[in-house]
């Protein structure tokens, strides 16, 4: 599991996102309705796009850089969307947003398309999703653009605050993609200062009414097997997060979305998913393996060279040890020489006062 997906990251609801649009993106058009009343019919194409674009300087020392958004995407080749996905009440979230905007529109809409007054920009339909609770963030947000000309346009996108949504308007309104995060309006009542805090049978009700939902959209058509079994995946890991610390609720989660009978088509599927992961770990410990040998084999090569090192070091210390000796005997047999020439000149002196010839100092 990558960092960001590990239980306990805020990066996981970007990511849950991403997820549904990458795997079920037709689950975006009951939102589309609901913020822009634009409606589709199943089967429109939906054109994922890039999510890349060049940053605006952000500081006048910054070097050229790159951004990532959420969510971009092309609904019937006509209709461009941008969704972002924000944890807090972020009060530059609505310049971050026209800086995207901008960036799409120069990169998406203004090619080949252009009128007596120059060239056209369209700005996508864009939005910023928040899942978690908070009584500050407005409706919208809203930044007013004031041009060179003096000209003013109002720059304005719809937030969507999945937790002021019942279950209810969820279900009445097909918006499955925001059951993944409804556990996130319990978070608070996990606090242990609160007064009314959560129960194992608010819990136990509270998920009994999401699977009813999700079981109920299959019948009636809105939702696929395969969906169903992806949402409630997407809900299970939505669980590990919010019940971290909190085992007994987690455990009645996994009790209550796992499949009490296992079908052998879901064994298969989820045995052969296994065998994936399986596989992709072997491969994994066989590059970790052959990354071990080789740097076993430098370490050895290392060792050898060390080795070798130290038998040169030796092998001259032995050459230093008998120029040592050998000098060591050189100048023994110069102290015997310089002792007989110092008698040999005690006598020559000593011969010299005998038959009283001046000797020179």
């Amino acid at each position: 599991m990558s960092a960001k997906n590990k239980p306990g990251s805020s990066m996981l609801w970007d990511e849950i996102l991403k997820a549904i649009v990458d795997a079920m993106p037709e689950q975006l058009f009951p939102l589309f309705k609901e913020l822009y009343g634009k409606e589709y019919p199943r089967g429109t194409p939906i054109t994922l796009l890039a999510t890349e674009s060049s940053t605006y300087r952000e500081h006048p020392d910054a070097p050229p850089g790159s951004r990532l958004s959420d969510i971009a995407l092309l609904v019937n080749g006509t209709d461009y969307y941008h969704l972002e996905c924000q944890m807090h009440n972020d009060r530059d979230m609505v310049i971050r947003m026209v800086a995207y905007d901008l960036h799409f529109a120069m990169q998406h809409t203004t090619s080949g398309e252009q009128n007596l007054d120059g060239l056209v920009m369209h700005f996508p339909r864009s939005a910023v999703i928040y899942p978690e609770k908070n009584s500050r963030i407005p409706d919208v947000l809203r930044c007013r653009i004031i041009f060179q000309d003096g000209s003013e346009h109002i720059y304005q996108i719809p937030t969507v605050r999945i937790q002021s949504y019942s279950l209810e308007e969820i279900q009445e309104k097909h918006l499955n993609l925001f059951l993944p995060y409804v556990l996130l309006r319990l978070r608070p009542q996990l606090n242990p200062e609160r007064k009314v805090p959560l129960t194992r049978n608010e819990l136990t009700a509270f998920v009994d009414k999401v699977m009813i939902i999700l079981k109920e959209e299959v019948e009636q058509g809105y939702l696929t097997e395969q969906e169903y079994d992806d949402y409630v995946n997407l809900f299970r890991r939505a669980a590990e997060n919010i019940f971290e610390k909190h085992a007994d609720f987690g455990r009645e989660v996994d009790r209550m979305t796992k499949p009490m009978i296992e079908l052998p088509s879901v064994l298969q599927k989820r045995l052969y998913a296994e065998i994936d992961s399986l596989n992709a770990n072997k491969a994994a410990l066989i590059a970790d393996n052959e990354t071990l040998a080789a740097a076993k084999e430098a370490l050895t090569a290392d060792k050898e060279a060390l080795t070798a090192d130290k038998e040169a070091l030796t092998a001259d210390k032995e050459v230093l040890a008998a120029d040592r000796d050998a000098l060591a005997l050189e100048l023994a047999d110069k102290n015997v020489e310089l002792a007989d020439k110092n008698a040999e000149l005690a006598r020559m002196r000593a011969l010299l006062e005998q038959y009283h010839i001046p000797v020179n100092a």
